[in-house]
């Protein structure tokens, strides 16, 4: 017997504000974001027995369900903030570096406004979209903002996302041999279950997360993180994160490399391998250029794209090495990145039939074969521009703050441990060129990398202390370690 989605997205709510109520505020965020994102279903999806299911979205944009593990969180969040903290809002002072979230939240309303003359339903499309993504994006955002700014709650933040992972690993070990399991005997429905699931070893696992495709990218995440702790480890005395679950960081980030690779995600590996150099590397001029070389990849992708100026198609008729190539990957049964790339290709045009504000409808690719993958054009066909500037600048802002803004952080490490988190968050930008699941649990940090002014550690909670009695205290996030 299955547990209904729609009751378990309901009742993450009172869990939720137990854990606001139990918790200091700052662990209650996390446990609320980043426990929901791995265990809550993703929506309650209509079953179907269609075999490809393109037309169910991630629950990173407004689509067709409006109640999703985005939303839930986000609400359940703003929620325990507002009971347990209110206080904490007028602490807020806004800037220039949240102008991204800012647009990004409101071109939803912007795009329907613009569409509303040729398509009486986009207004109220908007709006709903609008309130979609200040729950799934925005609350995290501020959050993010009022709580995870300094070094110190960063480094919870990623001790949380290592937990996590580390959690995550007998789910994996397991749906390597029985196949994506977990979901469906849990939920039911599943809807991309299958889809590339079949590997040269075993199985490709999902867990509870969207597909394959983001479990690797989870993965390759969570060991980016802990091979980054590990290294400050070797270089501090004193390090704040030396064990996770009772294991050494240095085994966690074995384990989690390992566990990666046996995921069998082709994309996740890669762009782990990529960047690792940048994590263990201590050159800050390196680390520029590569910053500045993958930023580079990603708006030359979307612009090159967009003006279809290469075809993967033309290349492949045309060309005999890039005609080689599409052969070899067939050959090695790993043709899903044409297969992604060429879905953009046929979608393009019609995404460039209102390039400004987009069509102000998540199903605006209806009609053509099957929908585009990548997260990028899918905002472009919503948004138009606007979105996608936002978007992209929501994602790669606080990478570039990272790198060419360092504060007075106190120490070298608090600088490598953003640098760490600016890699992860390229690990998204360039995965979201493919892919249109993005890991909200990471906007907390783009919040608190969004900001050049970072907040005291001190932070004013509520928790329990006893049955039925309450009391307000202060607690340094340095205190907090051993509650992950």
């Amino acid at each position: 017997m299955h547990v209904s989605p729609l009751l378990a997205l309901c009742a993450w709510v009172p869990i939720g504000l137990y854990f606001f109520y139990r918790y200091p505020i700052r662990v209650a965020v996390l446990l609320t974001f980043i426990a929901g994102w791995a265990v809550l279903p993703t929506a309650n999806f209509v079953p179907t027995d269609a075999p490809f299911p393109y037309w169910i979205l991630s629950a990173s944009l407004p689509a067709g369900y409006f109640v999703t593990k985005a939303t839930i969180t986000g609400l359940t969040a703003l929620t325990g903030v507002l009971l347990f903290d209110p206080r904490a809002l007028r602490r807020l002072r806004l800037t220039w570096w949240d102008l991204p979230m800012t647009l990004w939240c409101a071109v939803p309303l912007l795009s329907g406004i613009a569409n509303h003359a040729s398509n009486q339903g986009a207004l109220r499309e908007g709006l709903r979209g609008m309130l979609y993504q200040l729950l799934a994006w925005g609350v995290p955002y501020l959050l993010g903002r009022l709580y995870f700014c300094d070094d110190a709650s960063l480094l919870l933040a990623a001790k949380a996302f290592v937990t996590a992972g580390l959690l995550y690993v007998p789910i994996c070990l397991i749906e390597l041999v029985s196949g994506p399991q977990f979901y469906t005997h849990v939920y039911g429905f599943q809807p991309y279950r299958w889809l590339g699931a079949e590997r040269y070893i075993g199985f490709r696992p999902v867990g509870f997360l969207e597909d394959g495709n983001q479990l690797g990218i989870w993965m390759a995440m969570v060991t980016l993180l802990a091979a980054a702790l590990w290294r400050h480890s070797g270089f501090l005395k004193q390090s704040p994160v030396r064990r996770v679950l009772g294991l050494s960081i240095g085994q966690v980030a074995i384990t989690l490399f390992v566990v990666t690779l046996l995921c069998q995600s082709g994309g996740s590996i890669i762009l782990l391998l990529c960047l690792l150099p940048f994590v263990l590397l201590r050159r800050a001029r390196f680390q520029r250029r590569f910053v500045i070389a993958l930023v580079l990849v990603v708006l030359c992708f979307a612009g090159f794209r967009l003006t279809n100026v290469v075809s993967l198609r033309w290349l492949v008729d045309h060309e005999r090495p890039a005609h080689a190539v599409a052969n070899l990957m067939v050959k090695a049964g790993r043709q899903s990145f044409g297969w992604r790339l060429e879905q953009d290709e046929r979608h393009v045009k019609t995404a460039l039939a209102h390039p400004f504000l987009g069509w102000g409808q998540w199903n605006w690719w209806e009609g053509g074969v099957d929908r585009p993958w990548g997260l990028w054009l899918l905002a472009y066909g919503m948004y138009g521009a606007v979105g996608l500037v936002a978007l992209e600048a929501l994602q790669l802002v606080p990478v570039i703050g990272a790198c060419w803004f360092p504060l007075a952080r106190g120490n070298l490490a608090d600088t490598d441990l953003r640098l760490s988190l600016a890699a992860v968050l390229l690990l998204a930008a360039i995965d979201n060129l493919l892919n249109s699941g993005m890991i909200l649990p990471l906007v907390l940090v783009i919040g608190g990398m969004s900001t050049r002014s970072p907040a005291p550690g001190d932070v004013e909670t509520r928790v329990a202390d006893g049955p039925g009695f309450k009391k307000r205290f202060s607690r340094s996030t340095a205190s907090l370690w051993h509650r992950i």
